[in-house]
């Protein structure tokens, strides 16, 4: 279980927001500790692909394991934009893309952001959960599809090395200590 010291609707509140002021959600994908706050944005545009929402939504669940509808639920009647390309430009100026990187589930997810001062960053989601995984090239057992996920990493390995991305890996404990917190930001 993972343990939160502020709620994020209290770190939104400190740099001014609510959930209701969040325009996109988007989310890497389905697992419980990727999905927590999901349902507080139900009035933004959810941005996911078409076999991460079949996933979420089907019944019975194409796959049951770190599933918990409970914190997601709310997004099934949400504004949603089915995303089709391998990227999606999310303001199309290039500043925020959705990358495809299928899977860890069916429809997961990274997203790419190149700030004015920290320079082009992308989030892992589960790409990775290690950076031992990247450095050993192991793809964990309990993946959807391990050899969608090998293409994955294989494709946004060779993104980074083109864009000269920071790849940040939201499990890497100790890389996540030293990043700023809200409500600090990187700009």
């Amino acid at each position: 279980m993972a343990t939160v010291t502020k709620p994020l609707k209290a770190q939104l509140a400190e740099v001014g927001y609510a959930p209701q002021d969040i325009t996109y959600l988007a989310l890497s994908h389905c697992h419980w500790d990727h999905t927590a706050n999901a349902n507080d944005f139900a009035s933004a545009t959810w941005l996911v692909r078409q076999e991460e929402r079949d996933a979420m939504f089907t019944q019975p669940p194409a796959f049951a394991r770190c599933l918990t509808p409970e914190t997601f639920g709310a997004l099934k009647n949400s504004k949603t934009v089915i995303l089709k390309t391998d990227e999606y430009d999310v303001f199309g100026d290039g500043a925020v893309i959705i990358k495809s990187a299928a899977g860890h589930t069916p429809g997961h997810q990274v997203l790419f952001l190149k700030l004015r001062k920290a320079g082009p960053v992308l989030l892992s989601g589960d790409l990775y959960h290690y950076p031992e995984e990247r450095a050993q090239h192991r793809v964990p057992k309990t993946d959807f599809n391990r050899d969608q996920t090998a293409a994955s990493r294989a494709a946004i390995e060779a993104f980074l090395k083109k864009t000269g991305a920071q790849l940040w890996i939201q499990h890497d404990f100790t890389a996540n200590a030293k990043l700023k917190k809200a409500p600090a930001y990187y700009d």
